[in-house]
């Protein structure tokens, strides 16, 4: 069938118009072969549903459930089983739900390519391209098809993705290009041969399976649940010696308890409970036209110190006007004329539209273009050969052009004097030059002018209030890049990257922390200052656009392609830009340490329960020779604190004003810090309830869970806030959950639900030394939070 298909298609392109098609014939024909696109792997929801009853924890609660069976505890049996299965549910439309957020993210990510329909050139998303399209690709675009080259100009393809071979290869009339390959430079129309799974890519991505590295987020994940699991099992152990051969209760009867209390304090959905917070996160930067590709940047973002980025469009506003016109033959409007046939409207180019849009206020008239090579870093320069006549005319770097037209040592001085007088005033220079009657003349300099955005210098005064490091990068000279950062107070210690030897790693490494920012950068040198940050131990954020750019996006910590940034620049950040400035960047860093504030307060939250669950267990086991809380009532805890925790991710926390960062150790200190006194003040029950007024165990294990379930919900209040706890507001969907959870428990005590009664007396007294604890642990938290350096 495969066969048959590429042949039918291949036909297709065959048979193509020299106008492409039409937009009939390309919808009947999508409808025929499907949209162009790779078909990924379906996720198998029932089965991801079914893995929730059988990973490692539903496994020991089968465990329990088959040891209620066989000791005839029906009552115990059914209610395990039902909340095993109704957790299954929660946890499956969490996950779905935060499945379903990134995909309508990647949604938004969508690429486009320029497609000639009905006779002219259209914009239409790459899934749409059939066979027989004729399209035209230029550098840094995502090849979307194979296509069949019919008309170039200096194309050259990026195939390591296939071939592994990282020197693009230079292209021809009838030569293959293929799906998800990159166009390096020049450009080509092109006739769509074959898409989607019949391509080359396609066929490839059939045999391919990788699986990428733990994140730092889940190292931080699995280093907590150590720390817990170690002392779980001590406490274990202990409480499985002292029932075995001190007490001699029967191991039918220890086992499944202590089997459920090891999950009930084992934090098992912690990664999960971090991936829901960061996918509703990225929910809330997507309204900041922030569109996150790797949820784990959301983290990297949080504990980012430094930030990398471009002038152009960032400090700038991306909308180059021409400033001012040196002629050294014929007068202004000739400059201005042979520059603007050597520019196309076609590519949005800013220098090219900057040059375009003054020649139509001047009302000039120009020749044809027969050829036209695009602007190239590596040449530096774009070129036309132009009709009548068959001339050539070139604009671009001064220094190059001089080199081509050899201008003779005055007019070469003559020219670089007024390059560097416009650099004093901020402008950037390019020459134009045209090789008329077989000779290259001079024709003139063009002063070009990116006006720095009114609130740049305020927003960069806001991130390094944030505590975030600035480096400013940007390929102009040293004059205009120390004029830029003067006038936005960025610092004036630019490093010139022109000079020979500087462009090392050596020789980087060695200014990265004094400069405030590079000139005369290349896009390759920005990969080198990115590894030179992190070697200095920095987590590094990188802005870009160009394709030359991705190898940097995807080297640092947090890459964010800018929001005029090509399909591959967009393929290798971690973040896209879907609106120009700097405030976007600032609003990326306090979104994000929102976010991972909440993901903190989640994980001492669970740590802060098992010191008070593990503590409060064994020594009461030990005090009263009986196990204080039964098996079901634990389970229960489990299942109501996970559901109501989750809720954590909603609410209204306040930003860091520092870079954050995962010290595990400090925060399982902080969380014990809250987690003993609570452990300590959950041991009162025992005097109050047992002598004092003698209730029988079966009440005194209810109230233990009451005490658990309310003090675990108000805790939550205290530990949401760096200050007292009643200086902020918890969100409504947060205060609603917990006020329902502790209104459940309320609930199960007064009237008995799966448990023995507990009597309005013994309710009131867990309620109010719930409620004491809160206020004196908020005392304590707010000395050892400050303490461990939590928040």
């Amino acid at each position: 069938m495969a066969e048959t298909r590429t042949d039918k298609k291949g036909t297709a392109a065959q048979k193509h118009k020299p106008k492409g098609l039409t937009s009939k014939e390309a919808a009947s024909l999508l409808k025929k072969y499907g949209p162009n696109q790779i078909t990924e792997k379906k996720k198998n929801y029932y089965a991801v549903f079914l893995k929730k009853l059988y990973g490692p924890v539903p496994i020991l609660l089968w465990i329990v459930i088959l040891l209620s069976y066989i000791m005839h505890h029906m009552a115990d049996f059914f209610i395990i089983l039902i909340l095993l299965i109704f957790n299954a549910f929660v946890s499956f439309f969490e996950e779905y739900r935060a499945d379903n957020t990134l995909a309508d993210l990647r949604k938004r990510l969508a690429s486009y390519s320029r497609v000639m329909r009905d006779g002219k050139w259209i914009r239409v998303e790459a899934c749409l391209i059939v066979c027989g399209d004729v399209i035209r690709l230029r550098a840094g675009d995502i090849i979307p098809a194979d296509c069949r080259i019919i008309e170039c100009e200096g194309f050259y393809a990026d195939e390591s993705s296939l071939t592994g071979e990282s020197i693009p290869k230079e292209k021809s009339v009838n030569d293959t290009v293929y799906s998800s390959t990159i166009a390096r430079s020049g450009e080509a129309t092109c006739v769509v041969l074959s898409t989607g799974m019949d391509t080359k890519y396609g066929q490839t991505a059939k045999l391919i399976s990788s699986k990428e590295p733990p994140s730092k987020l889940e190292k931080v994940v699995t280093s907590i649940v150590k720390y817990l699991v170690a002392a779980d099992i001590v406490a274990i152990l202990a409480m499985f010696t002292y029932g075995t051969y001190f007490l001699h209760l029967s191991v039918y009867v220890t086992i499944p308890f202590l089997l459920i209390m090891f999950i009930a304090s084992v934090p098992v959905a912690l990664s999960a409970a971090f991936t829901v917070s960061m996918a509703l996160g990225s929910n809330r930067l997507a309204k900041r036209s922030i569109l996150v590709t790797k949820l784990s940047a959301i983290e990297s973002a949080a504990t980012m110190n430094i930030l990398c980025f471009d002038k152009t469009g960032t400090l700038t506003q991306n909308k180059i006007k021409v400033k001012e016109i040196v002629s050294y033959a014929g007068g202004k409007e000739e400059v201005i004329r042979y520059a603007a046939e050597a520019s196309r409207r076609d590519d949005s180019d800013p220098i090219d539209d900057a040059v375009l849009d003054y020649s139509e206020v001047l009302h000039l008239k120009f020749g044809r273009q027969q050829s036209f090579i695009p602007f190239d870093s590596s040449r530096k320069y774009t070129s036309a050969l132009i009709m009548p006549g068959g001339y050539e005319v070139r604009k671009g770097s001064v220094d190059v052009l001089i080199d081509v037209c050899k201008p003779g040592v005055l007019l070469s001085a003559r020219m670089r004097n007024q390059t560097r007088r416009f650099a004093s005033k901020g402008f950037r220079t390019i020459a134009v030059v045209a090789k008329l009657k077989g000779k290259w003349r001079a024709i003139g300099l063009i002063a070009l002018y990116d006006p720095p955005r009114p609130d740049a210098a305020k927003l960069i005064g806001e991130l390094r209030d944030l505590g975030v490091s600035i480096r400013m990068l940007t390929g102009d000279n040293i004059a205009v890049a120390q004029d830029i950062a003067s006038e936005l107070g960025i610092g004036g210690r630019i490093v010139d990257l022109s000079k020979p030897g500087s462009r090392s790693l050596e020789s980087i490494s060695r200014d990265v922390l004094k400069a405030d920012g590079f000139a005369s950068v290349y896009p390759e040198d920005k990969y080198t200052i990115v590894k030179a940050l992190q070697s200095k131990g920095f987590t590094v954020g990188m802005t870009g656009d160009g394709v030359n750019d991705a190898p940097a996006l995807k080297r640092a910590e947090v890459g964010i392609a800018v929001s005029t940034a090509t399909d591959v620049a967009k393929g290798a950040a971690d973040m896209v830009l879907t609106s120009d400035g700097i405030e976007v960047l600032v609003d990326i860093i306090k979104e994000s340490r929102k976010i991972f504030e909440r993901m903190a307060n989640y994980a001492i939250l669970k740590v802060t329960r098992v010191f008070q669950i593990v503590g409060f267990v064994l020594i009461a086991f030990i005090i009263l020779a009986q196990i204080p809380i039964t098996a079901l009532l634990l389970i229960l805890l489990l299942f109501t604190n996970d559901i109501v925790n989750i809720s954590i991710s909603t609410d209204h926390s306040i930003y860091s004003r520092r870079p954050d960062t995962w010290n595990v150790k400090s925060l399982v200190y902080a969380s014990a810090s809250i987690g003993v006194p609570l452990m300590l003040e959950t041991l009162v029950l025992i005097p109050l309830l047992v002598y004092y007024l003698h209730i029988p165990i079966a009440s005194f294990q209810t109230a233990v869970f009451l005490m658990f379930n309310v003090s675990q919900n108000m805790a939550i209040f205290a530990i949401r806030e760096r200050k007292h706890f009643w200086n902020s507001r918890p969100s409504t969907p947060l205060l609603i959950t917990t006020s329902l959870g502790m209104f459940a428990g309320f609930l199960i005590a007064y009237y008995g639900i799966f448990v023995q009664k507990l009597s309005p007396l013994g309710i009131g007294i867990v309620f109010l030394l719930s409620l004491a604890t809160l206020f004196f642990n908020d005392q304590i938290k707010i000395k050892t939070f400050r303490l461990f350096g939590i928040g």
